[in-house]
C-alpha cells in the first residue's frame, strides 16, 4: 500500500521546495562551490550576500547580491532566512553553523551533511518542472550521475507538457462530477503520446489528442500555449 512516505529516505530530512523570493540568503565562501550555490538562489529570486575574502571570488554585478570582499565574521548571517557555509576551512564552515543555530536560521554545510539542516539534491529542470535526485548527502556524485540519466529520457519537450498541464488544471477540463485535475485524463494523454508529439513540434497532433478530453476537449490556441520554437 502506498503511504505517501518514502520508505527508504534519509533520516532527518524531509524533501520541499522553498519560496525565497525577496528572501536574504547568506552564502560564506565564493569558490565552486559556493558559486553554484550562489546561482542556484538567484534563480530562484532570492536576495543573496556573499561573504569570501578572495578577490578572485567577485562575482558579476547583480542588483539581488550584496558581496563582502573579506573573511567571514559573527554577525554576517543577520536577517537571513537560509545559510551555507561552503569555505574549504572546516573551522569556518563550523562558526557559520554556530552562528545560523543561535540566530535560528537553518544551515547547509557544504562539508558536512550531518552537521546540516538542509540539503540541496541534485536538479534537473524543465521550464517549470523540477526533477531531484538526493543521496541524504551519502553519495552527491551518484545524485549527479542519475540526475544526468534523467536529462537523457526527458528533454526540453517536458517544459511544454507542464504548460498544457496546468492549463488543463486551470480549465478544469474533468468530467462534470469532478472538480479536481484529474488525473487519469493527463495519464492518458501521457499514454497516448502527448510528449513524444510536443518534442515533434506537432501542433495538430497535439491538437488531436486534446479533442478527446471531456466536454468535447479544447486546443492549444484555447489553452494558450503556442509550442516552443526550435521543436523539430
Amino acid at each position: 500500500m502506498t503511504t505517501g512516505v518514502e520508505e527508504n529516505a534519509a533520516p532527518g530530512f524531509y524533501p520541499v521546495q522553498l519560496n525565497l523570493s525577496g528572501r536574504l540568503c547568506v552564502v560564506v565562501g565564493g569558490g565552486a562551490v559556493g558559486r553554484r550555490k550562489l546561482a542556484g538562489l538567484l534563480r530562484a529570486g532570492a536576495r543573496v550576500r556573499l561573504v569570501d575574502a578572495d578577490a578572485a571570488s567577485v562575482p558579476p554585478a547583480v542588483d539581488a547580491l550584496e558581496f563582502l570582499p573579506r573573511p567571514y565574521r559573527d554577525g554576517d548571517l543577520a536577517g537571513a532566512f537560509l545559510a551555507f557555509a561552503a569555505t574549504d576551512k572546516p573551522a569556518v564552515n563550523a562558526a557559520v553553523a554556530a552562528e545560523a543555530r543561535r540566530r535560528g536560521i537553518p544551515v547547509n554545510r557544504a562539508d558536512s551533511a550531518a552537521d546540516s539542516d538542509f540539503l540541496l539534491p541534485a536538479n534537473l529542470r524543465r521550464g517549470d518542472l523540477l526533477f531531484s535526485v538526493a543521496s541524504g548527502g551519502r553519495s552527491p556524485a551518484l545524485a549527479a550521475i542519475l540526475r544526468d540519466q534523467l536529462a537523457e529520457h526527458f528533454g526540453r519537450e517536458w517544459g511544454a507538457v507542464l504548460d498544457i498541464a496546468a492549463a488543463l488544471r486551470r480549465k478544469r477540463l474533468t468530467p462534470l462530477e469532478q472538480t479536481k485535475y484529474n488525473y487519469k485524463v493527463l495519464r492518458r494523454l501521457l499514454a497516448a503520446g502527448l510528449a513524444e508529439r510536443v518534442a515533434a513540434g506537432d501542433a495538430a497532433g497535439v491538437d488531436a489528442l486534446l479533442a478527446t478530453l471531456p466536454e468535447g476537449g479544447c486546443t492549444l490556441d484555447d489553452l494558450g500555449i503556442k509550442l516552443p520554437k526550435g521543436m523539430p
